[in-house]
């Protein structure tokens, strides 16, 4: 059976590896970085890992974020600040998950670099 080449755009691969389990990640990190000609691949996961782990939650949404929860707690929301505090904290949340998937891919990275030497 002849091999099929698909190539996929850095969003749909992206989408795609949110959606692996972990033991697919691994299986497919290990595939990107053992192999030289997708070399270059691996170094972009790479950066952009990177790039993630550097992003910051923007201040002015933060300080919101830290007034809303304080407000929640006191009982006193009213409901178009309970909508806009469910938005910011499923954002906040979104931005950490991408920074555990960075993470792991990075600690993946640095297993398959540590068993090469």
């Amino acid at each position: 059976m002849p091999a099929v080449q698909l190539t996929l755009t850095a969003e749909q691969l992206a989408l795609a590896y949110a959606q692996m389990s972990a033991q697919e990640r691994k299986s497919f990190l290990s595939a990107v970085f053992d192999r030289p000609e997708h070399r270059e691949a691996a170094l972009d996961l790479l950066r952009e890992s990177r790039a993630v782990l550097k992003k910051k939650f923007p201040p002015a949404k933060q300080r919101e974020l830290d007034r809303l929860l304080t407000k929640n707690n006191e009982g006193k929301l009213s409901p178009s600040e309970q909508k806009w505090l469910e938005e910011l904290v499923a954002e906040y949340g979104e931005g950490l998950i991408d920074k555990a998937r960075a993470l792991y891919t990075l600690s993946v990275a640095d297993q398959i670099a540590s068993s090469d030497n």
